[in-house]
């Protein structure tokens, strides 16, 4: 592709005299061809000062994997990023078991996702979580890591971090996508795109549809995901555009299982231990049968944006969504199955008035208001029995439960302005989180029917489970300042205050195994939901942004202090340990993202991190025994990770190699179950033929994914960062796995 820079711009009238001299003396001027530098498909996101990166749309086809289902899997290459999940394509969906900084992204806890600003967080605790656009139809990704901008990070906590998923709007011209792909464990997905381009003076409309499904690489079973996405953009004269999309899911995916600690130090042997094939009669055994360990989920999702210039200097924004989820999970466990049936919906909008201020400054003034009706913990919990030819049997209704919403009501203010060589921002969020009381039921001799028809019977009220709403409140400011310190260098400064929500569900589960204790000491229910607080923490960053042509440098220091945190203690008044709030942590490292342009076809990609992140407390598990937690570091963090790419773009030709190194973890709060480093290597190959029998352009691609074939232990399912040795769950990494896909264009 040729380019002109300014400056031989402002030479072509002195090329153009020079060219008539030579002209004259029969001399010949060579051709003169500039480049530009290669554009990386992961790095900071331009125009902020936040620690925040984006993945372009080819980034999103390279390290989204052949699936291109899970958008968590983009993410790989980002710095403080850990994530590996337990297959290879990201159709179990279990994003729930990544960190960012050390901190449990948890997208019903911890995690701000969010669909072009939009909140999308309806969440089944290992549920779809919010997956329901295909990565083909996405436009890029953008990730904040520690404090973010008041407008950002609407979700039901975003300690971790915010996540947002910007769709590929309808184009302006009609076209067709066709993409397939195959590999190995029987994998295969078809996903089809239709645009229709703009019609009526302004309306434009795209429709796809997708399937896909693989058999586990370890074990019986397989997994599947059927997904139609739509979107639809109207331009409303000169001052207006409207957006809306939609999308609907449907999941099922047998689980994987998982590896005690002995089991995952051997993974020689128990690499590919799963759950059974067959059942055998014998109750201890048939509940770790594949089918009993199950889940299958319908997803729906409709989300709006409206745009409307008011003036010149202002702008109206409203964007409002609904969201539900739909399904069933089944666990089997100490003899018995629990099958728990889950119907969830969320809904909310967010307004904005956008003012540009005079001096450079723009004022943003917003409101989010949201409801969501949710687990934990389940409304719905039925326990089975097996008998002796391992079939289920009706036993007894664990939870019969009814709850009202959670509320949330979030007023904020974004003022970003320059003066001269400094930039700053100024935010401020107030946050407002109402949590639902609960009225629990009576279940006992009442038949194996659905939650609704349950209820219908009229079953008697458990006064001693049942709750009233209380309402937590947390004001959540941020502030940024950059300097251009020369032409290639700016140092910025941030803070911010970040959020994560109680878990319930828990803390529900043991005041119901243990009530007479609890009421023997006289400490009802109500008392513990007043209790809960929301976990904050306070970071502080300092970072430089540093360009010398191709090569870009960008290091970040971080320091954080969490406060509020959950851990499961011993209540000596009770005799029983429970999840309570108030133990601290201190966090802290270092993070480097950077890029090289070698040459105009090649490019070089990194991140780097050094993460502590360290409970500051001991925590009591017993009248006489305490977990000597203070100073360790938190389970299922490594301290370094370092991920190295490069980019080969040449012709029809484009060659990703990516290397990532996952350091030590600790899969319990005592650091004693010690998880042994990791390193594995994946290759993307894409070669574009072009016009094809009237086929605008094909291309053929080509995934190798662990291509060494590395054993390790991927994911980590501790739960909380107070975790016990010998309760934590163990999962091996995918193994080698080959993936091929062609991509048509009409």
């Amino acid at each position: 592709m040729q380019r002109h820079t300014p400056l031989l711009m402002l030479l072509y009238p002195a090329l153009a005299i020079g060219q008539t001299a030579l002209a004259a003396s029969d001399a010949e001027l060579p051709t003169v061809e500039v480049r530009a530098s290669p554009v990386p498909s992961v790095a900071p996101l331009s125009g902020q000062d936040y620690s925040a990166s984006r993945v372009t749309a080819d980034g999103i086809a390279t390290f989204g994997g052949p699936a291109q289902t899970n958008p968590y899997r983009a993410l790989d290459l980002m710095p403080s990023v850990n994530l590996s999940g337990t297959d290879a394509y990201g159709l179990s969906v279990d994003q729930n078991f990544m960190r960012i900084r050390g901190v449990s992204a948890y997208s019903y806890s911890n995690l701000a996702v969010t669909v072009n600003g939009t909140p999308s967080s309806v969440s089944a605790g290992r549920g779809g979580v919010g997956n329901l656009f295909d990565l083909e139809n996405l436009d890029g990704l953008t990730l904040w890591r520690g404090p973010q901008p008041a407008n950002v990070g609407f979700g039901m906590g975003n300690l971790a971090g915010s996540l947002d998923l910007n769709i590929k709007a309808p184009t302006e011209d009609p076209g067709l996508r066709v993409r397939t792909a195959i590999g190995g464990d029987h994998f295969h997905k078809v996903f089809a795109r239709i645009d229709t381009g703009t019609f009526n003076g302004g309306s434009r409309l795209f429709l796809s549809g997708s399937t896909a499904e693989t058999d586990k690489w370890r074990g019986p079973g397989d997994q599947s995901r059927d997904t139609v996405n739509a979107g639809f953009n109207q331009t409303l004269g000169e001052h207006g555009n409207l957006e809306v999309y939609a999308a609907h899911n449907h999941f099922r995916r047998d689980e994987y299982r998982p590896l005690t600690y002995a089991q995952s130090q051997d993974l020689g042997t128990y690499r590919d231990f799963d759950f059974n094939a067959e059942l055998t009669g014998i109750a201890a055994d048939d509940v770790n049968y594949y089918a009993y360990n199950t889940q299958h989920f319908d997803e729906n999702n409709v989300l709006a944006r409206l745009a409307w210039d008011l003036s010149e200097d202002l702008q109206l924004r409203f964007n409002p969504y609904w969201l539900s989820n739909e399904g069933q999970r089944s666990t089997g466990k100490s003899n018995t199955v629990t099958v728990v049936d889950i119907d969830q919906e969320q809904y909310g909008a967010t307004a904005e008035l956008v003012a540009r201020l005079a001096a450079s400054q723009t004022l943003t003034l917003g409101y989010w208001s949201q409801r969501i009706s949710t687990m934990p913990p389940p409304l719905s919990q039925k326990v089975y029995a097996l008998d002796k030819r391992g079939r289920l049997v009706f036993s007894k209704w664990g939870i019969l439960a009814d709850m009202g919403d959670r509320a949330y009501e979030s007023p904020y203010l974004q003022l970003a302005g320059e003066s001269g060589r400094w930039r700053y921002s100024l935010g401020l969020r107030y946050l407002s989180f109402r949590i639902p009381g609960i009225t629990s039921y009576d279940g006992t001799g009442l038949p194996d029917v659905s939650h609704d028809a349950a209820l219908a019977l009229d079953p008697a009220v458990n006064a001693r489970l049942s709750t009233q709403a209380v309402t937590l409140d947390e004001w959540l400011p941020t502030l940024t300042s950059r300097w251009i310190l020369t032409p290639s260098l700016d140092a910025r400064t941030t803070y911010g205050r970040t959020v994560g929500n109680p878990w319930m569900g828990p803390l529900y589960s043991v005041y119901m195994s243990n009530q007479k204790a609890f009421q023997k000491a006289g400490i009802p229910l109500q008392t513990l939901w007043d209790e809960l607080q929301l976990e904050t923490s306070d970071t502080v960053e300092i970072g430089l942004e540093w360009h010398q042509g191709p090569l870009s440098l960008s290091p970040t220091l971080f320091y954080s202090r969490l406060r509020d945190k959950q851990v499961t203690a011993y209540d000596p008044l009770v005799g029983v340990s429970y999840l309570q709030s108030g133990v601290e942590a201190t966090a802290y490292g270092a993070e480097l993202e950077a890029s090289w342009g070698l040459t105009r076809d090649w490019i070089l990609l990194g991140g780097l991190s050094w993460n502590l992140n360290q409970l500051d407390d001991d925590i009591r598990t017993a009248s006489q025994s305490v977990l000597a937690t203070s100073g360790n570091q938190v389970p299922d963090a490594p301290e370094w990770m370092v991920k190295l790419g490069a980019e080969y773009r040449a012709g029809n030709w484009s060659l990703t190699p990516l290397v990532r190194y996952v350091g030590a973890r600790f899969g319990d709060a005592l650091n004693e179950e010690e998880v042994d480093a990791y390193t594995t290597v994946d290759l993307t190959a894409t070669y574009r033929i072009g016009s094809v029998a009237g086929i605008q352009s094909l291309e053929v691609g080509l995934s190798l994914l662990n291509l060494f074939d590395a054993r390790y232990i991927g994911t980590i399912d501790v739960g909380q960062d107070d975790a016990r040795p010998g309760s934590i769950d163990y999962y091996p990494g995918a193994p080698r796995t080959l993936a091929l896909s062609v991509s048509a264009n009409f």
